[in-house]
This record gives C-alpha cells, sequence and structure tokens, in this order.
C-alpha cells in the first residue's frame, strides 16, 4: 500500500529540495575541476623542475628540452602538451615557482576555500607583514 504523503508532496518543498540537489552537484563539478586543474598545474610544475634538476645535475643546456620533446612525441603518441615550447614553459614556471611559493600559494588557497571576512582580513593581514 502506497502511502499518501508520497502524493501530498508540496510543491515548494519538492522545488527547494531539487534546487538544493542541483546546487550541491554543481560545486562538485567545481570542486573537480579545480582539484584537476590544480593537479595538472602541480604536474607541470614538477615537469619543469624534473628537467631543471637533470640539466643541472648533469650540465646538459637547453637542447635536451627538445631532445625531451621528440622522445616524449615518439615514446608517447597519444600524449599532448609536451612541445618543446610547453616543456620550456614548465621550466620557466617551476624556476619562477620554487616549492616554498607553491606551499604558500597552496596553504593561501586553503584558508580562502571557504570565504569568510575573517579568514580574508587575516590572510591579508599576514601577507603584508
Amino acid at each position: 500500500m502506497e502511502n499518501n504523503n508520497e502524493h501530498n508532496i508540496k510543491k515548494g518543498h519538492f522545488d527547494a529540495f531539487v534546487h538544493a540537489v542541483g546546487s550541491e552537484i554543481e560545486q562538485a563539478q567545481i570542486r573537480l575541476i579545480t582539484a584537476a586543474n590544480a593537479q595538472m598545474l602541480f604536474h607541470y610544475w614538477k615537469m619543469g623542475n624534473y628537467i631543471l634538476y637533470h640539466q643541472n645535475l648533469h650540465g646538459w643546456g637547453g637542447k635536451i628540452i627538445k631532445k625531451l620533446a621528440q622522445a616524449i612525441r615518439f615514446n608517447y603518441p597519444e600524449k599532448k602538451g609536451y612541445s618543446e615550447r610547453n616543456l620550456t614553459y614548465m621550466c620557466q614556471f617551476a624556476r619562477l615557482y620554487p616549492l616554498n611559493v607553491l606551499r604558500s600559494f597552496i596553504e593561501t588557497d586553503s584558508i580562502l576555500s571557504v570565504p569568510n571576512i575573517q579568514n580574508i582580513t587575516n590572510q591579508n593581514r599576514n601577507s603584508s607583514k
């Protein structure tokens, strides 16, 4: 036997429920995209850092980037985004943003991920010191 309450759902309550579910779906999608972008940026930084490390370790010059791009294209033809130009950008990114700077960005992002007046005020106060 069906419950009569199932047929008597107030439209306003159901609409609010659908809206809340939709909001959660949208927020989850934003969180997933943000996490994916953060991982992609960290991957690019690690690639650049790894290249710079080996250039310093082995005394390699800039031509290693061209050889690496060719090797990636040959060995991993399905992988896109590792052209000589992009690998050079990754190295520049790693050079400009050392690990301690990235940590600072990550800490700031985590503090501001739940924006409220107190978090923003504290962050501004700390960054001005």
